[in-house]
């Protein structure tokens, strides 16, 4: 999902770009004769775009759909030499919930409740098609990357904004027992009134895991991405730390990459053997208010911050 289009690549769709521009027009308004007029046009107008595209600017968003950190890097790092005028503002009101696949109905009303003023959403567990979209304003930007299929269902990671992305990079790693991929969303967000870019990293962690090698393999994948970033970071999600050595994987990575843990007040974060499993961090940013709500519709109970630039 990006933006107001559905976009599929990947392995079951080889011959979609990793860079690719959207050309959105929404048809839905006009009459079937001319809707179709318009949906050849766009064909058209789409491989003309893609003939010309060496030497055209480049477009955003960028979408780097395959795997490839290295490659997300380097559209990042294109982005950021970019000028864009607007973009999120702080004080930024940020959640982050694990929907537990939409399970239950009432999930919808509360997410619904919780976007309503919110400016930045990391969902994990999200399933696009079960009625999500339908609750989300159409200032609401979506960049969508799916994860385990049942039933040629998608789930995934779903990363909701105010503003545009300018890049969005999807990352996978393998549940080793069960062989099932578990996303990562990263988007990259002007702001307004500032030269600097906030990186958005949305992260569903690997759970069934003998050790902790597969665990810190994904989070090493965003190493060079947080280390080449100049700005503000926000990372969270799913992040199944249930066992000590999980926690420890997770503390060394924030602590080399300078980012500081936002706690909660009230804390009713689910926890497994006493440990949280949700969790928010940042860089370059401090907090105003935080709190956590107890639901009954998901597992998981979810995160709510506003985060403040360090200079504000």
């Amino acid at each position: 999902m990006e933006n107001s289009a559905t976009r599929i690549s990947g392995p079951r769709y080889p011959s979609a770009p990793l860079i690719e521009r959207a050309v959105v027009i929404k048809l839905i308004s006009f009459a079937p004769a001319i809707r179709d007029q318009l949906f050849c046009w766009l064909l058209t107008l789409t491989v003309v775009v893609c003939a010309s595209g060496a030497a055209a600017a480049t477009p955003f968003p960028q979408v780097v759909s395959a795997d490839n950190a290295k490659q997300c890097n380097a559209a990042l790092r294109t982005a950021r030499r970019t000028t864009t005028a607007g973009g999120l503002t702080f004080p930024l009101n940020v959640f982050s919930w694990n929907v537990h696949k939409v399970q239950q109905p009432a999930v919808l009303d509360e997410f619904a409740e919780l976007a309503n003023t919110a400016h930045l959403m990391f969902v994990q567990e999200a399933v696009p098609s079960r009625q999500l979209p339908s609750l989300i304003d159409e200032a609401l930007f979506p960049a969508f990357v799916p994860g385990y299929v049942q039933n040629e269902t998608p789930t995934g990671v779903l990363t909701l904004a105010r503003a545009p992305h300018l890049v969005h990079c999807h990352l996978l790693a393998l549940e080793p027992w069960l062989r099932t991929p578990k996303a990562t969303s990263v988007t990259l967000y002007p702001l307004t009134d500032r030269q600097e870019m906030l990186l958005a990293i949305n992260l569903h962690a690997v759970n069934f895991t003998f050790g902790v090698s597969d665990y810190q393999n994904q989070l090493a994948a965003l190493t060079q991405l947080m280390t080449a970033h100049d700005g503000p970071i926000i990372f969270g999600g799913d992040l199944n730390t249930w066992s000590p050595g999980r926690q420890q994987v997770l503390q060394h990575f924030t602590s080399t990459m300078d980012l500081v843990a936002v706690p909660f007040n009230p804390d009713h974060r689910v926890t497994v053997l006493g440990r949280p499993l949700d969790h928010l961090y940042v860089r370059d940013l401090t907090w105003g208010h935080t709190t956590t709500r107890k639901v009954t519709t998901s597992d998981h109970n979810p995160l709510s911050a506003t985060l403040l630039s360090d200079d504000s």
